[in-house]
This record gives structure tokens, C-alpha cells and sequence, in this order.
């Protein structure tokens, strides 16, 4: 198997619906989609308000190369190739901050924010040295929706509000949660790694089937906090939400119809809530507050950008595959600018109520993670797990290899034992 001598036909089955197992955790799987996707396509790599000045930058990575989000003097925001032009060593080492140079601590050349080479020590010993061919290389496509940042080391990819499609519409509505003032990253990102293949996270996203399940304990304590029957939940058998297809691999997991209410009240779980408001009653009217909190809930829908973002509650969740079967997801929630403090103190402790590394929801995902992550390795070749099928190798249905973990597609098969 090849980085190109396969097709996606191989590993799913659309008239049965099937995917097989393969498809999560096969090295050279991933290193296709590395190639295929993430290197030819629009990535989600910042919100605009983490650079807000000229100068500040961020450093993160881009389809796994290091990269350095500028914002320059003349306002316009630059991804930058964080490899000095010399040895290729970073030229710059902190997760964020301001700076109008960058300078490599290995030789000492230094390039302006720009990415323009102006320094070369010991310049003279070079011939036929040409400064302007040796600037940090520039990721070539660099553009902003709503503030999102995304950028492609593909030249040639369409342009982003194409990709997004029909995105652009749910990515507006949960702009709109700022009530027409300005989101901002101002309470910094969280980083969580787990066990498992990066499309994992990207599917649990727009799964509305797993909630009662997954998270009954969270449901349970909103029950208690609220009121609400946590356990008959805006998610059970007779909801309303709807997972859809946006297109282009974006989907929507939408809730309005049934979780309106549920978001509203769930600030009232949130510690200290109770001083909090009593805080916020000195400089507001009761109306007033609850027309603050009503912008301040989530959207109501969870969404999803392939093949990277998705917008869920009130943060912005990247997800960057690190191989196969290892995955970072960075969180980062968003504030409303020009609120009293108070709005934005329930704001996050909503968030960190749920998805937060010490919270209910995150900590759920990752152990379902693992878990459907540990049984294809123990399975025999062709063999296939709960999830997943022999829709690639149908050879396997007559599998009989005896194994603590039986082929489930054998006549009469169960699921693997413990």
C-alpha cells in the first residue's frame, strides 16, 4: 500500500453504510490523508483577536509544519514558515507574543515579522549572498472569515468562503452569539491529547446519539443543579436535533428545536454563580442581565468544518492529527467584548462546566476514544471491530481464528470479551 496507490472506495461502504477499520488507524492511511487532505486543502489556524496589534504573533503548526501567525505592520496577517532559511532551525520558540524581528539563535540570521531576511552575521564571508531569495518562507494562501483565520500551503486551493460552502451561514449565527459585538480568545486555549485516530473527534462532533450515554453523569447533575430531568434530556429518543451534511465534509449537529432552554439555563450550574449575579445586579437590571446571558449561551448547533474546525458551545475547537492513533485537540473559548465582566465569568465557567479537561464532556469523548481505538490492534488482519465492517476485505466474514476478540461478522458473532 502506497500514499497514492489507494483509493477511499476501498475502505467504505455507502450502500451498507460502513467504514472499515482500517481507516482509523493504518499508518499509511494517515500519511495519505496528510498528503491528500490536509496539505491540499483550507485549515482552521487562528482567530484574528489573538493578534489583535501589529507585531503580535502566535506559533502553532499547519498540517503538521511549524508556522508562525503574524500580524504586520501594515495590518495584513502572515503565516510564516518558522525554519530559518540557513539550517532550518525555529526561529522562534514562544507560543505568543509581539516582536517586529525574529532572530535564529543558531547562526544568528534575523528576519523582520514580514519574513524578510535583513541580518546575516559575518555577511562578508558569503559570495553572491541574495538576501531577498533567503526571506522565512510564506504559507501561500492566507484568508479570514468572521474573524477565523484559515491558511493552505497549496497555492492553487480554491478560494475559502468556496470551501466553506454553506458553513458560512452557521459560522454567521454563532458570530451572532456576541449580540453584534466583537468575539475574543481572551481567556487563552487548552490542550488535550488523547489516544486515537483524529476523525474520531471529527465524528463525535455531530453525533447526537452518544449524549445520554456518554455523559449521563453530566446530565444527572444538571438535573440536580437545575431542575431540569437531567436524565430525560433534550437529546433522548424523541428529540428534534438533526445531523446534517453541509457539503464538502462540513456538518451540522442541530439543536434549536429541542436544546434552546436547556442552554439557557445551564449557566446555572456554574460555581459562585449565585455572587456572580448579585455582582452584576449592582450595575444591571434584572432584564438587563437576562438579555446578556440570552446572547451569551451557546448557538444551539454544533458545527463542523472539515477537515479541522468545529465550533461547539462557545469555543473554537481545533483538532490536529499527530499519527494515526494520537490526536491533540485545542480548546479555546470565546468572550464578548464590552460586557460587564460578570457575563463573561458565567461564559466560562459554562464552558469549563463541560468541556474543559477537569469538566464533564471531555474527559467522557477521550475514554470512548481509547476505547474504540484499543480492539482493532488486538483483532486478526481483516477482522472487524463494533464500529467499522469487511467491506474492504470481505474475505473475513468466514473468519475462525480463535481470539479473545471474535470476528463480528461470523454467524452468531459477539463482541469481543475483556
Amino acid at each position: 500500500m502506497s500514499n497514492t496507490g489507494f483509493s477511499a472506495r476501498e475502505f467504505v461502504d455507502l450502500d451498507r453504510g460502513r467504514v472499515h477499520k482500517t481507516a482509523y488507524y493504518d499508518p499509511e492511511v494517515y500519511a495519505t490523508e496528510m498528503q491528500r487532505i490536509f496539505e491540499r486543502t483550507w485549515l482552521y489556524i487562528a482567530h484574528a483577536s489573538e493578534i489583535p496589534e501589529p507585531g503580535d504573533y502566535k506559533t502553532t503548526e499547519l498540517a503538521g509544519r511549524p508556522v508562525i501567525v503574524v500580524r504586520g505592520a501594515d495590518g495584513n496577517i502572515r503565516v510564516l514558515q518558522n525554519r530559518c532559511r540557513h539550517r532550518a532551525a525555529s526561529v522562534c520558540q514562544a507560543a505568543k507574543g509581539n516582536a517586529r524581528f525574529f532572530r535564529c539563535e543558531y547562526h544568528g540570521w534575523t528576519y523582520k515579522n514580514n519574513g524578510e531576511l535583513v541580518g546575516v552575521t559575518y555577511a562578508d564571508a558569503y559570495k553572491d549572498l541574495d538576501k531577498s531569495q533567503l526571506g522565512l518562507q510564506e504559507v501561500p494562501r492566507v484568508e479570514t472569515y468572521q474573524d477565523f483565520v484559515f491558511a493552505s500551503h497549496d497555492a492553487d486551493v480554491e478560494p475559502l468562503v468556496e470551501h466553506l460552502g454553506e458553513a458560512t451561514k452557521y459560522i454567521d449565527l454563532f458570530v451572532a452569539q456576541g449580540a453584534g459585538r466583537p468575539l475574543e480568545a481572551a481567556y487563552g486555549t487548552q490542550k488535550i491529547k488523547y489516544e486515537g485516530n483524529w476523525k474520531y473527534q471529527l465524528e463525535n462532533g455531530c453525533d447526537g446519539y452518544h449524549p445520554n450515554f456518554a455523559h449521563r453523569s453530566f446530565f444527572r447533575v444538571m438535573g440536580e443543579r437545575t431542575g431540569e430531568d437531567g436524565l430525560g434530556s433534550y437529546m433522548d429518543g424523541s428529540a428534534a436535533a438533526e445531523a446534517l451534511s453541509l457539503g464538502r465534509g462540513h456538518t451540522l449537529l442541530d439543536q434549536r428545536k429541542t436544546a434552546t432552554s436547556h442552554y439557557a439555563e445551564r449557566y446555572k450550574a456554574s460555581p459562585d454563580v449565585d455572587s456572580i449575579l448579585d455582582d452584576l445586579r449592582k450595575d444591571l437590571s434584572e432584564e438587563q442581565i437576562g438579555e446578556l446571558l440570552a446572547t451569551s449561551t451557546s448557538p444551539g448547533f454544533n458545527l463542523t468544518v472539515f477537515p479541522n474546525l468545529q465550533l461547539i458551545g462557545l469555543h473554537i475547537r481545533e483538532i490536529r492529527p499527530v499519527s494515526a492513533n494520537e490526536t491533540v485537540v485545542h480548546y479555546t473559548p470565546l468572550a464578548v467584548s464590552g460586557v460587564p465582566d460578570g457575563i463573561n465569568q458565567l461564559r466560562m465557567r459554562n464552558h469549563e462546566l463541560f468541556y474543559s479537561a477537569a469538566g464533564f464532556g471531555v474527559p467522557d469523548d477521550g475514554e470512548m476514544f481509547r476505547r474504540v481505538s484499543v480492539a482493532p490492534a488486538r483483532m486478526p488482519t481483516g477482522c472487524c471491530s463494533h464500529a467499522v465492517c469487511t467491506a474492504r476485505r470481505p474475505e473475513a466474514r468466514s473468519c475462525r481464528r480463535r481470539s479473545p476478540t471474535r470476528c463480528l461478522s461470523e454467524p452468531n458473532g459477539r463482541a469481543g470479551r475483556n
